[in-house]
């Protein structure tokens, strides 16, 4: 697609601007829905269900997505996913029941699981080579600063009434309102009718290595960090600086790493990330005092450039009419990695306390390396 360089800084900015909206919605509902149902006294296992549910959502939905994104056109798919995530938001205004709840969390994923795969693909389609490990960084630092904001806003705003619910409706429409204005500049959504996500997964290995452990170590910080905490004596206060301190790494380094990826082997980037978490980990369980949070930083910076970076790659890596799916197989990984994290990493701390926290960030670390460091780089496509 001919672009001049205005529109393609159009084009860019309002995908960057869109899933920064969808970022902020799912940070909005994750905590809404666990708060609310712990404010009436559902059992643990019911929240844990409810926000499994977006996940699981993803899973089962994102094989069939890029069809039903090529039917529709990319702005069409991406505002009728946005959609459904509205209407699954007002059923849980509407409805205050935790089973209705459980449902609408799973009727959201499936909306937002269509604008975010769509969202994966328009930056990849749209960025050009020689800027893409900047671009994506960008694109990658939108989404997690809408998340990260997301239960920032729902304390301002508190848990009751319709405030709540209305920021959920002005996150959608901040994701919806730069789609119409860019319309004639979204990409061509392609798939070819012999593709499939398994295939994907396999004809770009270090792609689909670093989406699971991408999902894995991210869900391992969310969830777990925290926990992690408490472990080596910080007060819940501490750990709630820790985590956010964290994020804020994620957010500022990424830049950084996206230059980096534009100068240097991607590939060979991603190994030395994953060596680099290995380190991290061990530094994380010998730091004390303000070097935890030092760490803690850096480590944000890590596990989200694991993301970003294994985004642009397979853009890198993936023809135009193989990145649909290959970017719906990268999500499938994703979430499938976010799904077993929290599981593997707690049994781990309950088996070995701290240390089974760090050994599994360790382990994620130096699976990865392996992978990008001795994987061929052809993609057998």
């Amino acid at each position: 697609m001919n672009m001049t360089s205005v529109e393609r800084a159009q084009s860019l900015g309002a995908v960057m601007v869109h899933m920064m909206g969808i970022g902020l919605t799912l940070g909005l509902t994750f905590p809404l829905t666990s708060l609310t149902l712990d404010a009436w006294n559902s059992p643990g296992w019911v929240i844990g269900l409810a926000s499994s549910m977006a996940p699981l959502a993803i899973l089962i939905f994102m094989p069939v997505l890029p069809r039903i994104a090529k039917s529709l056109g990319s702005v069409r798919a991406m505002v009728l996913g946005c959609l459904i995530g509205a209407a699954g938001l007002t059923v849980m205004y509407l409805v205050p029941n935790a089973s209705v709840w459980i449902a609408a969390r799973f009727v959201i994923g499936a909306g937002l699981a269509l604008p975010w795969l769509v969202g994966d693909v328009w930056i990849n389609s749209v960025a050009r080579e020689g800027s893409r490990g900047r671009v994506i960084a960008c694109y990658v630092t939108c989404l997690f600063v809408g998340f990260s904001m997301g239960p920032l806003a729902l304390d301002s705003v508190g848990i009751d009434g319709v405030a709540p619910y209305l920021l959920g409706y002005g996150a959608l429409a901040l994701a919806v309102l730069p789609l119409m204005a860019v319309g004639r500049l979204a990409p061509p959504f392609e798939t070819q009718g012999e593709d499939n996500v398994l295939s994907a997964a396999r004809a770009v290995p270090i792609v689909a290595a670093g989406a699971f452990l991408a999902g894995f170590t991210e869900a391992l910080i969310f969830s777990l960090l925290t926990i992690w905490g408490l472990e080596v004596g910080l007060d819940e206060s501490g750990t709630l600086r820790l985590l956010t301190t964290c994020v804020i790494g994620g957010v500022l380094l990424q830049p950084a790493f996206g230059f980096v990826a534009d100068k240097i082997d991607r590939q060979r980037l991603l190994g030395l990330i994953g060596l680099a978490l290995v380190a991290t980990g061990a530094a994380l369980q010998m730091a004390e005092g303000i070097a935890i949070f030092v760490v803690a930083f850096v480590l944000g910076g890590l596990i989200l450039a694991l993301y970003g970076l294994s985004l642009t790659i397979l853009g890198e890596r993936c023809p135009p009419s193989k990145l649909a799916v290959a970017s719906a197989a990268f999500l499938i990984l994703y979430q499938a990695g976010s799904m077993i994290g929290p599981l593997f990493v707690g049994t781990s701390i309950d088996a070995f306390g701290s240390s089974g926290f760090v050994a599994s960030l360790a382990l994620a670390g130096l699976m990865m390396a392996t992978v990008a460091l001795t994987v061929r780089r052809q993609t057998g496509w």
